[in-house]
C-alpha cells in the first residue's frame, strides 16, 4: 500500500515538475525544423514557418542540458545575434509586456519598421519568437489582456530572412556553457 502511494506521489512530482512550450500554437505551424547541436543542449532547433494568417515566423528553442548555465542574459545574446546577422544599425525596444514567463517585446528598427519577439522562458527552456507582420504577437497578448491594443501593427514591418542560432554559434561567442558548481553539487 505504501509503495503504491509512494510511487503515485513521485509521479505527480516529476509530473508538475516538467515544463513544456508545446502548448503554443506556431508549434503546430508547418515549417522545416533544423535541429541545431552543441554539448549543452538537449533538444534545440530553428525554424522558419510560413502562414497566410500569421505571415513569416521564427523560432529558436532552446532546451539547456541541467549541467549548463546562461554566461548572461539570454534574450540580450538573441537581440545582438539578430542585430549583427541583419545588419541592423538600431533596434529600439518600443513596447515591453510580460505575463509570468512570457515577455512581447516591439522594436523600432532603424527607426524605420516595426517588428516583434515573442520570448518564453523556464529553467532550462528559452523559445524565441520572431514575428514580423506582428498578427502572432497580438492574438497572444489579447488572450491574456482583451483590452490590449498594438498600436504599431500597421506601421511599417521589418522583414527579413534571418536563420541564424544561439545555438550553432555559442561555440565562437560562449553564451552558454558548463556550470563548474556543478560536478560538486551531484
Amino acid at each position: 500500500m505504501y509503495k503504491i502511494i509512494l510511487f503515485s506521489l513521485i509521479s505527480i512530482y516529476f509530473c508538475a515538475c516538467s515544463t513544456s512550450f508545446n502548448g503554443l500554437e506556431i508549434d503546430k505551424l508547418k515549417g522545416k525544423k533544423e535541429i541545431t547541436i552543441d554539448y549543452c543542449t538537449v533538444d534545440s532547433y530553428i525554424s522558419n514557418s510560413e502562414t497566410k494568417e500569421y505571415g513569416t515566423i521564427f523560432t529558436e528553442y532552446i532546451d539547456l542540458d541541467t549541467s549548463c548555465l546562461w554566461n548572461g542574459l539570454s534574450r540580450g545574446f538573441f537581440e545582438d545575434l539578430f542585430k549583427d546577422s541583419v545588419d541592423v544599425k538600431s533596434m529600439k525596444v518600443i513596447e515591453r509586456v510580460d505575463y509570468g514567463n512570457q515577455e512581447f517585446t516591439t522594436y523600432l528598427i532603424d527607426n524605420k519598421y516595426y517588428m516583434n519577439l515573442i520570448y518564453e522562458f523556464s529553467a532550462f527552456e528559452d523559445k524565441f519568437i520572431i514575428d514580423y507582420k506582428g498578427e502572432y504577437f497580438t492574438k497572444l497578448i489579447k488572450e491574456k489582456d482583451v483590452k490590449y491594443e498594438n498600436k504599431y501593427l500597421y506601421k511599417p514591418r521589418f522583414i527579413s530572412n534571418y536563420k541564424e542560432s544561439l545555438v550553432d554559434k555559442n561555440m565562437l561567442n560562449n553564451y552558454f556553457g558548463r556550470d563548474s558548481n556543478f560536478e560538486f553539487a551531484q
